[in-house]
Formats: structure tokens, C-alpha cells, sequence
């Protein structure tokens, strides 16, 4: 009997792709204990296996012969199984990522919203407009587009300013929140009707003074009045491949 096609990676454990698994259930069946001895002959320590949604009939074959659920995108499912007790399985990812964006004018007016979905609840929550990153997006790019979504306002990234980390995101996820200081271009605010109840230009020191606005949005508009914050740069060589980093200093 024929093994299953597996790439080795350099920590001791094995992956099947969708493309390597068979078209038959029968062979499937087959085909996976047989490779579980060889890979258990050869030390293998973790094997992964990718079933896409197409070949979702294989999946309680390979739960009966051991594996469990890693993650899964919208096309696929990534099942593991430990050959070796103890042996590490990294976690999937456990952070989602918001960003918010702290524009600010030259009269010292700071562009701030209230949502729809809060305006019941927190009737005088005046935030900062953002939202949550999308895949392969940096940080940069992402505040920018969030802040022209939601208020029409078209900026300029000028600095990093600080997060906010809790354990209270989306999915059981923990939650990091960046904020990141933003030059406008344009001043006219279009809301985006479909998230945003109102959006406005406050006066800063009207802001601070408001009783009613949080005290994490005080201190981080303070550490923009403060500071300069930490700026978006290249790395000449960094991790071999400067497109795919965004660094900040």
C-alpha cells in the first residue's frame, strides 16, 4: 500500500497538502495508516494534514485515526496529530489586530466618531476612527483606510503612538490596538452611514476637558501633544525581504 506524499519541515514533523491526498475515501482510509507506521518507523514527531471543503468526507477518517482541529480558513481545515507525546504544536493565531486613528489638524482639532452600534449604550463615546486590520495589511496602510472610510477624511501617516492590549477581542481572541497619528488632507467629514452615527473636528482642549470621554483616549491624545511617536521606516536587509515589514522607530 502506498503512503501519503508528505513535505518535511525543519521541526521534526510532516505536512500533507490537499493536492497529496487521493480521491477516494477507501484510499484515503488506506492510505493514512499506512503512512501514520511509516512515519512513526522514520521519528517523525508531528504530522499536519490540509483537508480543502471539497474533500470534507475525509475528515472523520481522520479524526477516528487520531487527528485533531488546528484552524481553518474559509476553503480548508488543518488537522494535527502529535506521533510523539509532547511533542510542540505551535498555536494558531490568537490576536486580532484594530487600528485607530488619531487625526489631528493644524487649529489643534483632534476628528472623532460615535458609532452606530454604541450610540445606545455609550451615547458619549467620541473615539477615534478605525477599525480592524485586513489580511496582509500594514498597519500604516490599514489606519489610513479606515479613517477615509468611515469619515471621508483622506491623511497622511506621521507616527506610531502606542497600543492597547486586552483579552476581550472577537472569537475568544486577545485584542491589540494600535494607534497611530495621522496629518489630514482634506477637512469636509463624509460619514460612512452604514457604522458611523456622527463624526466631528473637536478642539483638543475641549476633549480633555470633557468628563465623559474615556481616560484611554485622554492619555493617548496627551501622548500626541507630548511626544513624537515612533515612525514608520525601512530596514535595509531586514528579514531579507523588505516588503513584507513594516517597522517602527
Amino acid at each position: 500500500m502506498p503512503i501519503l506524499t508528505s513535505t518535511n519541515n525543519p521541526h521534526g514533523g510532516t505536512y500533507v497538502s490537499p493536492q497529496d491526498l487521493p480521491t477516494k475515501k477507501s484510499d484515503f482510509a488506506a492510505m493514512l495508516n499506512e503512512s501514520i507506521s511509516n512515519w512513526q518507523a522514520r521519528q517523525i514527531r508531528v504530522v499536519w494534514i490540509r483537508i480543502n471543503n471539497q474533500q470534507a468526507e475525509f475528515l472523520p477518517i481522520a479524526y477516528k485515526a487520531g487527528f485533531t482541529n488546528h484552524h481553518c480558513d474559509k476553503d480548508s481545515v488543518m488537522l494535527v496529530k502529535r506521533l510523539i507525546k509532547n511533542a510542540v504544536v505551535p498555536e494558531y493565531a490568537n490576536h486580532t489586530i484594530g487600528i485607530g486613528g488619531l487625526v489631528v489638524d493644524n487649529d489643534s482639532r483632534v476628528l472623532t466618531i460615535r458609532e452606530k452600534a454604541h450610540i445606545k449604550s455609550h451615547p458619549h463615546n467620541w473615539k477615534f476612527p478605525g477599525g480592524m486590520l485586513d489580511p496582509y495589511e500594514h498597519i500604516e496602510e490599514g489606519v489610513k483606510r479606515e479613517v477615509l472610510e468611515e469619515t471621508g477624511i483622506r491623511t497622511e501617516f506621521v507616527s506610531f503612538v502606542g497600543f492597547r492590549h486586552h483579552h476581550q477581542g472577537q472569537f475568544t481572541t486577545s485584542n491589540i490596538y494600535a494607534i497611530c497619528r495621522l496629518k489630514p488632507l482634506n477637512f469636509d467629514i463624509v460619514i460612512q452611514e452604514s457604522e458611523i452615527a456622527d463624526a466631528k473636528w473637536i478642539d483638543i482642549d475641549q476633549y480633555l476637558a470633557d468628563e465623559k470621554i474615556g481616560q484611554f483616549n485622554k492619555a493617548i491624545l496627551r501622548s500626541v501633544i507630548e511626544g513624537k511617536g515612533l515612525v514608520s521606516t525601512n530596514l535595509p536587509g531586514y528579514m531579507n525581504n523588505d516588503s513584507d515589514y513594516e517597522v517602527f522607530i
